[in-house]
């Protein structure tokens, strides 16, 4: 089975299993949640696998995540790929904060909003395609010039209040 359907089946099951566990009115109340975050722009995905293009899907066992804040993003991932082109000392990978150039949103899939983020720093240009489900559930793949093509799968977290 190739990568892209394996992690379509594991983002499926992540989906049904948060919707078999939650009423009709706290789905709907975390779907609000969901939407707002990505209305102002100020949302964290919390990481939970990593699928690199080559080698099997990893569970990630730390607090790796995600952050846009307005028109910065904060990318603190694990990476596990080839890279064609870094810094002596193999660089930040993909651990740093940059503004974003491009932010583009559109419909994803059945309830999910699909965005598409264009970042660069002194190492690299990234795409980071970005797909939140109502539930918060998310993947994100990520394009790099000089690097090999990553993809996460986590879930949207809230500030406790």
């Amino acid at each position: 089975m190739n990568m892209k359907k394996y992690l379509f089946l594991l983002i499926t099951a992540a989906i049904l299993m948060a919707c078999a566990t939650l009423t009709p009115a706290e789905r709907q109340e975390l779907a609000k949640k969901v939407n707002a975050a990505l209305d102002d722009r100020h949302y964290t995905i919390d990481i939970r696998t990593m699928s690199p293009r080559r080698g099997p899907m990893k569970t990630v066992t730390s607090d790796w995540s995600l952050e846009v804040k307005g028109d910065t993003l904060v990318s603190y991932l694990p990476y596990i790929g080839r890279a064609f082109t870094v810094p002596y000392g193999g660089g930040m990978g993909l651990n740093f904060t940059a503004p974003i150039s491009e932010y583009h949103e559109k419909k994803g899939s059945k309830n999910a909003r699909q965005i598409t983020i264009l970042v660069s720093n002194n190492e690299d240009t990234y795409t980071y395609i970005i797909e939140v489900f109502d539930n918060g559930s998310s993947s994100i793949d990520v394009q790099a010039r000089n690097r090999e093509g990553i993809s996460y799968s986590g879930d949207m977290s809230f500030p406790i209040k």
